[in-house]
Formats: structure tokens, C-alpha cells, sequence
């Protein structure tokens, strides 16, 4: 028996009711529109039901109470009393047993259920807000229209938020859209996402209106689908775009690369951002009116160092914001950041400090800054006292002398001082180098700055440029030994070879094992005890006749002019020398050589030959004659020599003999260049079948020859002789050839400076030459090689560089053109007049305020427009159009004016030409 609710209801009233006592009962209950259920009767809806009174509406009777239970745990139902809130259940119903109700009681205990019941619940779909005038329900902001936004898209609204809340519709329903725009992207579940583009320029609200409808299923008696259907309008967020931050070393401001303006609005800078924004005021002047998004760095560091030379480093910020279209979205503004940083000033040591070992006047210890000289410029001394960001290292010496070292970088090692306090007491004799390095970190610490390089909206990369570098200085101490020269040395011998060309005399001392090692300096000098003459020290080994025996003293003195001497006495024994090995290859129609003159310089003469085929010579002289000797290895040999404790073992040479012949240059060839090509290669002249890796002689000295470059650039019109010469073998004889470069040259144009009147709106083109080259080029500068184009403005006091082309594409030299325009109110000129008048009829004539050609001659000029009222109702630039009768300012953006007298002022906004003002009539 069902219980059919929500719809047209008879009910019978029965005179008794009965108390069931049965077990295991089932009964259905159908309520089709739940917004109508009244639970108690105070006259507004609830959706509030009791089971216990569906039972006996149903049926008549009574059940005993008990515990109800909801298997689905939908949380809508109260187990005690048996109420159960419809709004609370998310779904509608898709079957029969989609909602089910168990009640256990006494009577039937635990183990059965009394009473099980079933619930039919109606599909609804909610009830839309309210419309606006515009016939839209909701209006929101896109939260996926922005570049950075369509990296990870954000879904712009739950349409829910569309229905009224309470009832809440049933969640198993389906949202669609019924449309077609480019624009919608989808619907998860009830999250809407669509893309509302950006257009630049008026109308300033970039809006698009969605039409959807959320349909929810259900089952009979019920409606099978329900409908509700919504309009969304949604507004396009405006984006004030990606800041790509800048770090700035001071050097590069020094050096010239920031003398120049730049554009915050380059992509170096502000990225992706929409046009219609503004620019902030900045601290240093550089802004100077809401458009104005040029600055100069180098002008903001003249300010600063004005005001303190040790600036350290400074954050200078520039904003750049874009309004809100639309209540619903949010204002946007980006800063982008550069962060100037003070560089370091070189320093160096002044003090050098020198100390002898064991020295009564020598200091427990010294500070290594102490010893360093800082740069001053103009009365301003950069020095760098800091603990943070500084470091004293040891570079080399037996030890650190008790130096504590920074490891922490800009957060000091506990017990590091930038004083560098080093320990002398006990110090091993010897040179200390220390470095003090200062980090540029030091004038900006803690340094927090970031800056990315933006690849895309969804990319970017760290930007670690514009750092200043690291400045460093070495500090030496030098702490001289004892002056030990070393113990008496007698009866050496060695082998000539043994010593090489020269022999360290120290090296030969022997020492005491205790005062090492031996003093080696200016104290110390050697001499001959046989000659009394001075020896030089390394000693140069004279040439050893069989052998020879020397006699030496080394002496010592100490600053306290204490002497210490040694004797040395030694042997050498000549080491009979066999030369070096060697190998030569020699043309077959070359003269007969002297193969011991292959050996070298220093070669004994006592030896003899063996070569191939049983070659055998007694003497060292041997002329070998390419045409007749046998190709091969020639040995030389040389014998022993010594004593009972030296010997000098003899040697052998192989000299190695090869034929070889001779290169080729190739032919003489010639070659035409323009003079403004500018260089040409001689290995592209060369005849195909010379041989490479000879050597181009600029044989009519014309100064213009580079390896195998020509610098025609230095040439005149003319022929001009290059020899080349290459030599396979430097045993064969060389191969030449004669190359000819014919240079060619084009004149230079003739041409005067010219004036135009500011109004005339110039161009290149405009520019007259007296010539008749077959084509011209135009330059900004004398040496650029970027060609300007022909519908460039000319700037007034600009120079411009035009050259001559002939038809073989060769260039002549630049002549230099300065351009003078004669300002806005010239009398000479033809005055530039706004027209006093436009009839928006559409009718093709007078339909904007023609502005003549101001907005090229003045980009950056702003035009505002009164009624007769005062009141401000278009404000132009060359971003908006021109005026048509329309309003595009707050409040009546949008509107067509009315007829009448209107007032203006142009601002041209140049620097130079002062804004004027004049009226017009709008005649609708």
C-alpha cells in the first residue's frame, strides 16, 4: 500500500486504530516534491517526515516504537523518534529500494525486523537565483583566463552556487551546457571552466554569458527528469602580467651598459601583462605620468651614490597595475624589482713584513688586515671589516700560524675575525701567503632578492646574472732561517752526464742533520779557491777535456753578519757523447750532407758509422748522398770513460734517412670582390688541384694580408698581387703561384642635411639623394650593419648614415645626413588641425575626431574630452581610438553622448610641445 505524496492526496479517516503485533513488515511511501512537506504544521516547509505517523497513515494501525536504522547511514534520520529530513537526502531515487528504513522493537526482538520502509523520493533540481536586468543569474570571475592561470586551470565557479541552498537539489543530477562557444572548456561534476580571451583595448569588460541547464533523473509516479536552467556571466580577469626581476652590479652601470632608457614594458621585463594598466609613481623621479614606463638605471644611480657613495645595495621598484572590469574580479598589479649592488674596490697589500728565525724582534703576533691597503675615491675609504662574507685563507707555507678560518660564508665560524690574527712565536722559517677574500655579499647581507628568467607563463628558470664579482688580496710574511751553509765535502766524481749542462752546488754539500737545510739567498756566495773569482750558483759545467777536478768555497752571512762557510771539492769525468737520435727526409736530387751534422751541437768526434748493407765508417764524418747511399738507419757509436768509482758509459745515435717529394701550388688565378665585402680568403682563390698548408705573401706590400684574409676594406680600386707558396718537405723546394684580388668600389652618395616640419610626420623615404646608384641603404650609426627601414620617423638632430649600391650588390662608403624637424607651431609650417566636428550617423564622413597625424607624431600623447558641464567623458591615447561619441570612462562607459558643444585637451606628452585645448561639436 503506497503513501502518494506531493501530489493531489485522498485520504481515508478510519474510526479505530490497530496496534500491529506482526514481525517482518514492509510498506512504501512515494513523496514526489519533497519543498512541500510541512513537518510541523507551522506553515513553511521543512521536508520533515515521521515514519512511525507514515506507518499509520498507510495503514491504519500502530506499531510498537522501537529503534529505527538506515543501512544507506544517509545521517537523515533520528533512530528515536523516527523523523527523517527528506532535504538531507543527497540523491533522489533511482529505484524502488534507493532509501530504506529498518525499526526493531521488543515485540519482535532482536532477531527480526518489525517494520522495513521504503522510500520513492522525486527528482529536484533546485531553484535558480534570481536574474539580474541582463537576465543572468550569477556573475563571477574567471579564474582560468589569466597566462599563469592556464598553467593549472582553476575551475571559475561551483554551479550550485547558481541554486538557492535550501533544499539543496538532489546531487545525482547531470549539469550541461546548452551553447556552442569556443570558450567553454567543460564541467567536472558542477565545477564550471571556461576561458574568456583577452582583447586588448575597448570595450575595457571582456565578458561572455553561459547557458546551463542541471537535470536530475527519477523514477515513476514520480517525474522522470526534472530541469533547472541557469545563465552565467562570466568576466575576464585582468593580469598586470610576470615580473622578470633584475639584478644590476654596479660595474655593469659604470662600464655604460644601463646609459641607455629602457621600457619596463619589454618582455626583459613585465611579461605577458594586458595594456590597459598603469604605472606608479616611483621615489626617483623616473615616472613621471601613468603611461610613462621608460627609465633610466643609470640616472636612479646617480641619485643614489649622490647620497651615499656606500650604498651598499638598493631595491628599486616599479608597479604596474590594471583595474578591475567588473565587481566581481580583483584589481591586479606587478613590481618589478632590480637590485643595484655596490662593487667591491680592489685592495692590496703595503706592508710586507720580514722577520729572521729565533729574531729577539720578532711579535708574538700580527693582524693580516694591518697589512692591507683599501681603495679611497673621493675622500670615501672602501674598506671591508666584516666578519660576514669574508674569509682569511692560507695559500702556501709550512703552516696556518694558529690562522682561524671562516667556514660559515656569511654566517661567521664562531672565533673567525677579519682581522686575521696570526701566531709568530715558534714559526718554521719560511714564506706565508695568505689571501683575504671579501664576498660581494658583504654590502648586502642577508641578500633575500630573487629573479627568474620566464621561458613561458608556465616556465621559468633561476636568473643568476648581475651578480658583482668577489674581490681578493694576498698578504706574505716571509721569516728567514739560519743562514747554515752546510758541512765540508771532498773527493766527488761523477760522470759529465750525470750533472746535466749545469749542477746546484748546494745539492753537492753534506749537512749536520741538524741546522737543515742549507741557506740558499743573497747572503750566500760561492768562490774558487784555486782562482779566488766569484762562482756562480747553478754552476754551468764548462766543456770536460777527458775529466777535471774543481776546488770551491761557499760562504754565508746572516743580517746580524754572522759567516759560515763550507769547502767542496769535486771530479767530473767526460761523458764521450753519441748525439741525438734523428731523422731526415731529403729530396733524391738534393746535395750530398755530412750525417754527423745530425747528431747535434755537442757530439764527441771519436766515434764511428754502421748502416744498412754492411755500411762501416773509423770516422765521424760521413757524407751521405741522396742519389747513390742506401735509405736507413746509421749508427754512431761512442766509447766509456772514468775511475774506480765513476764510469761513464759510452752511447750510440741512430740517424734515420727517407726520400720525399716535392708539393704544388697550383696555377695563378684571379678573383673579383667588392671593396665592402670587406674581406676575402685566399684559400677560396687557390686552383683546385693545389696542394693546402702553404703560406700567402702579400708581395706588393699592400698591408691588407691577415694569414689568408684580405682586408679589402683597406684597398683601393685596383689589381693586387698574393703569392702562395707551399713546400711539402723542408728538405724539397718550394711551389708557387701568383693569386690576383681585383677590388672593386662603388662612391658614395651625395646628400645634405635636410629639414621637415614636426606635422609632416617624415620618413626615410622623405630623405633626398643626389646620386644614381642602382639602390641605397640606410644606418643609424657609421658602423651598423642592421638596415633601417623605409617608413621610420625621422627624430629630430638624428644623424643617418645612407649608402650606395651598384647591381653587383657592392656597397660604397656612408655619408652622414642630420635631420632637423621644425617644432609643432613653426610659422613655416602647415598647421596639423583636429576637426571641429563629427555627426555620428553613420554616414562615412566625420564619424571620429580626426586627429590629423598627431598620434604619430606624438605616440605617447593623452587626449581628455569635457561636455559643457566639466565633466570628464573620454580619455584617449593611441591604445584607444579615436572619439566616436561614445563615453569610456567610469560610470558612463559605454554610453552614447548626447548632442552638443564638447572641450578638449591634447597633451602630446613629448617633453617638449606644451598640451593645447580647443572645442567640437557632436551632432547626432
Amino acid at each position: 500500500m503506497n503513501n502518494f505524496r506531493g501530489m493531489v492526496l485522498f485520504m481515508a479517516i478510519f474510526s479505530f486504530i490497530a496496534v500491529s503485533a506482526q514481525c517482518n513488515l514492509q510498506e512504501t511511501i512515494v513523496i514526489c516534491d519533497m519543498t512541500q512537506i510541512d513537518g510541523d504544521n507551522d506553515g513553511t516547509p521543512d521536508g520533515i517526515i515521521n515514519l512511525y505517523d507514515e506507518y499509520t497513515n498507510l495503514t491504519g494501525n500502530t506499531i510498537q516504537a522501537g529503534t529505527w536504522f538506515d543501512p544507506n547511514f544517509t545521517f537523515a534520520l533520528n533512530e528515536n523518534t523516527g523523523d527523517l529530513s527528506l532535504w538531507d537526502l543527497n540523491e533522489s531515487s533511482t529505484s524502488p529500494t534507493d532509501y530504506s528504513f529498518e525499526l526493531t522493537n521488543s515485540n519482535c526482538g532482536s532477531a527480526d525486523v518489525a517494520l522495513t520502509i521504503n522510500l520513492v523520493l522525486g527528482p529536484f533540481s533546485g531553484i535558480a537565483l534570481p536574474t539580474n536586468l541582463d537576465g543572468v543569474n550569477v556573475q563571477v570571475c574567471d579564474q582560468g583566463s589569466t597566462p599563469v592561470d592556464l598553467c593549472i586551470p582553476l575551475p571559475d565557479m561551483d554551479l550550485f552556487e547558481a541554486l538557492e541552498s535550501l533544499p539543496s537539489p538532489h546531487a545525482n543530477g547531470q549539469w550541461m551546457y546548452e551553447g556552442s562557444s569556443p570558450n567553454f572548456n567543460g564541467i567536472n561534476g558542477s565545477e564550471l571552466s571556461v576561458t574568456v580571451p583577452y582583447a586588448p583595448g575597448p570595450p575595457l569588460v571582456d565578458e561572455e554569458t553561459f547557458e546551463l541547464v542541471y537535470r536530475v533523473q527519477g523514477i515513476a509516479p514520480c517525474d522522470l527528469v526534472q530541469e533547472t536552467r541557469v545563465k552565467i556571466s562570466v568576466v575576464r580577469q585582468v593580469f598586470s602580467g610576470l615580473a622578470q626581476n633584475q639584478r644590476v652590479c654596479e660595474t655593469s652601470i659604470l662600464n655604460g651598459d644601463f646609459d641607455n632608457d629602457i621600457d619596463l614594458t619589454d618582455d626583459q621585463f613585465l611579461f605577458l601583462e594586458d595594456i590597459e594598466g598603469t604605472w606608479e609613481m616611483d621615489m626617483f623621479g623616473q615616472v613621471t605620468s601613468l603611461g610613462d614606463s621608460e627609465i633610466n638605471i643609470n640616472d636612479i644611480y646617480q641619485q643614489i651614490v649622490t647620497n651615499n657613495p656606500r650604498f651598499g645595495c638598493v631595491d628599486i621598484d616599479f608597479t604596474y597595475a590594471v583595474e578591475q572590469r567588473s565587481g566581481v574580479c580583483e584589481d591586479a598589479s606587478t613590481t618589478i624589482s632590480f637590485k643595484l649592488y655596490e662593487y667591491l674596490r680592489p685592495f692590496s697589500q703595503d706592508n710586507f713584513p720580514e722577520f729572521c728565525e729565533d729574531d729577539s724582534s720578532l711579535p708574538a703576533t700580527i693582524n693580516l688586515y694591518d697589512q692591507l691597503a683599501f681603495t679611497s675615491e673621493n675622500g670615501v675609504l672602501f674598506d671591508y671589516p666584516s666578519n660576514a662574507c669574508t674569509q682569511w685563507s692560507l695559500v702556501s707555507g709550512p703552516s696556518d700560524l694558529g690562522l682561524v678560518t671562516n667556514g660559515g660564508g656569511c654566517t661567521p665560524t664562531p672565533g673567525y675575525s677579519y682581522l686575521g690574527q696570526v701566531n709568530l712565536v715558534g714559526a718554521e722559517p719560511g714564506t706565508y701567503t695568505f689571501r683575504y677574500t671579501v664576498s660581494p655579499e658583504v654590502n648586502c647581507n642577508p641578500d633575500n632578492f630573487t629573479a627568474v628568467d620566464y621561458i613561458d607563463a608556465c616556465t621559468s628558470t633561476p636568473d643568476l646574472t648581475g651578480f658583482c664579482d668577489a674581490e681578493s688580496a694576498e698578504v706574505v710574511i716571509v721569516i728567514y732561517p739560519k743562514n747554515y751553509a752546510g758541512e765540508d765535502t771532498i773527493g766527488l766524481s761523477f760522470c759529465e752526464t750525470d750533472l746535466g749542462s749545469s749542477i746546484d752546488l748546494i745539492t753537492l754539500l753534506n749537512t749536520n742533520g741538524i741546522d737543515d737545510p742549507i741557506y740558499v739567498g743573497p747572503l750566500g756566495n760561492w768562490f774558487d779557491l784555486d782562482t779566488g773569482n766569484p762562482v756562480t750558483n747553478p754552476f754551468v759545467i764548462p766543456e770536460i777535456n777527458d775529466q777535471q777536478t774543481f776546488n770551491f768555497v761557499y760562504s754565508t752571512m746572516t743580517p746580524n753578519n754572522c759567516l759560515d762557510r763550507a769547502d767542496l771539492s769535486f771530479t767530473i769525468y767526460e761523458q764521450y757523447l753519441s748525439g741525438t737520435d734523428n731523422a731526415v727526409q731529403v729530396c733524391n736530387d738534393e746535395s750530398a750532407f755530412n750525417l754527423f751534422d745530425l747528431l747535434g751541437s755537442d757530439v764527441s768526434t771519436i766515434g764511428s758509422w754502421a748502416g744498412p748493407n754492411g755500411f762501416v765508417a773509423t770516422t765521424n764524418d760521413v757524407f751521405f748522398d741522396p742519389s747513390s747511399f742506401d735509405a736507413g738507419d746509421y749508427i754512431y757509436t761512442v766509447p766509456d770513460n772514468g775511475d774506480a768509482t765513476v764510469f761513464c758509459t759510452g752511447s750510440q745515435a741512430i740517424v734515420t734517412v727517407s726520400v720525399v717529394q716535392n708539393a704544388n701550388a697550383g696555377m695563378d688565378m684571379q678573383t673579383m670582390v667588392c671593396r665592402s665585402d670587406l674581406q676575402v680568403d685566399l684559400l677560396n682563390v687557390l686552383d683546385a688541384s693545389a696542394d693546402l698548408g702553404g703560406i700567402f705573401e702579400d708581395i706588393d706590400n699592400t698591408n691588407a694580408l691577415n694569414g689568408s684574409i684580405v682586408d679589402v676594406s683597406l684597398l683601393d680600386e685596383g689589381d693586387y698581387n698574393f703569392q702562395y707558396t707551399v713546400q711539402g718537405d723542408s728538405q724539397c723546394n718550394a711551389s708557387m703561384a701568383i693569386l690576383t684580388v681585383s677590388v672593386m668600389d662603388v662612391e658614395a652618395p651625395n646628400a645634405q642635411n635636410q629639414t621637415f616640419c614636426l606635422t609632416d610626420a617624415a620618413t626615410i623615404t622623405d630623405l633626398e639623394i643626389l646620386s644614381s646608384a642602382f639602390d641605397f641603404n640606410w644606418y643609424d650609426t657609421p658602423e651598423s650593419t642592421d638596415i633601417l627601414p623605409l617608413d621610420l620617423l625621422l627624430v629630430n638632430g638624428e644623424d643617418y648614415y645612407v649608402s650606395a649600391l651598384d647591381s653587383d650588390g657592392c656597397e660604397s662608403a656612408r655619408t652622414q645626413i642630420t635631420v632637423t624637424l621644425l617644432p609643432f607651431n613653426d610659422s613655416t609650417c602647415d598647421d596639423c588641425e583636429i576637426n571641429d566636428g563629427i555627426s555620428d550617423n553613420n554616414d562615412g564622413e566625420n564619424e571620429v575626431l580626426d586627429l590629423c597625424n598627431l598620434p604619430d607624431i606624438f605616440p605617447a600623447y593623452e587626449i581628455e574630452i569635457f561636455n559643457r558641464y566639466g565633466t570628464l567623458v573620454f580619455r584617449g591615447n593611441n591604445s584607444t581610438g579615436l572619439f566616436d561619441g561614445t563615453s569610456n570612462v567610469s560610470l558612463t562607459i559605454g554610453n552614447r553622448l548626447p548632442s552638443g558643444t564638447y572641450f578638449y585637451v591634447f597633451n602630446p606628452n613629448d617633453g617638449i610641445t606644451d598640451a593645447f585645448q580647443g572645442s567640437l561639436y557632436l551632432s547626432r
